[in-house]
């Protein structure tokens, strides 16, 4: 009686197991390319809006637009300049050396520019350590101005620690 009810037990679970089969297949939509994902145009890109500086073809390949100032490449280097008895100046050339442009960035008596700048990856900003000196402990704080030396700002005070800050990179 006992193997009776355990086989008919084991049957009746195949049976539901078997009546409950689901699927998991795509349903193609409207206007698709490929079964489940739109083509794309010049206002999506898989249900993505593709934004300004960027290009897509018929064909759906994204590319990015050239003429974009914020996707343009800049061939510039920024550097510091260690000037005895006046301190460091931010400079900027281009990639071959030439058009080599000092950078005037209007600081206090006791602040000075840091060993170090960087360049924002839009070229439309600068990144450098500015030391204040002439307190009980000397600090280093992080500035930024426009590329043309205007619109300082200070973006992070380091409290009076005498330690120093480092820049990393600009991404």
């Amino acid at each position: 009686m006992g193997s009776f009810a355990l086989m008919l037990f084991s049957a009746s679970i195949l049976l539901f197991q078997m009546s409950c089969k689901k699927s998991a297949d795509a349903e193609p939509g409207p206007g698709t390319g490929n079964g489940n994902v739109p083509v794309a145009t010049t206002t999506t890109l898989g249900g993505v809006i593709v934004g300004s500086g960027l290009n897509v073809t018929a064909a759906g390949v994204l590319s990015v637009n050239a003429g974009n100032s914020g996707a343009t490449q800049l061939n510039k280097v920024v550097f510091t300049k260690y000037i005895s008895g006046s301190g460091s100046e931010i400079w900027l050339m281009n990639y071959d050396g030439s058009g080599q442009t000092k950078v005037n960035v209007a600081l206090s008596a006791n602040q000075k520019i840091g060993d170090d700048a960087r360049l924002s990856p839009d070229g439309k900003k600068l990144f450098f350590i500015v030391a204040t000196t002439g307190l009980s402990n000397n600090k280093e704080d992080i500035y930024s101005c426009d590329i043309d030396g205007k619109n300082l700002v200070k973006l992070y005070d380091m409290p009076v620690s005498g330690g120093h800050t480092y820049l990393s990179g600009a991404y």
